[in-house]
């Protein structure tokens, strides 16, 4: 199903991330979230569509995880964009 892949996504980025506290993550891993990031609200406003159209009993809370999800993943990213920034001025 197509509306789990971002919440996979997401969970994955913010477990590689964790221990990242005090080292700058791979640039891989800094690339990844900023892709994430970039798409993670159009497939987070396509699945609460779909689970609106369909009348889940769910959807308001299903539409509530996605929406937490595209601003979790936000937050990564501006985290990251930090992390380079500070690696840049060094």
């Amino acid at each position: 199903m197509r509306p789990k892949m971002p919440v996979i996504i997401g969970l994955l980025l913010a477990a590689s991330v964790a221990g990242c506290a005090h080292s700058r993550p791979p640039g891989s891993v800094v690339q990844a979230i900023h892709t994430v990031n970039r798409y993670a609200p159009e497939y987070v406003a396509e699945a609460n569509k779909a689970l609106e159209k369909t009348n889940h009993s769910d959807a308001e809370r299903l539409c509530g995880i996605g929406e937490r999800l595209a601003d979790a993943i936000y937050a990564l990213d501006r985290w990251a964009a930090k992390q380079e920034a500070a690696d840049e001025s060094r």
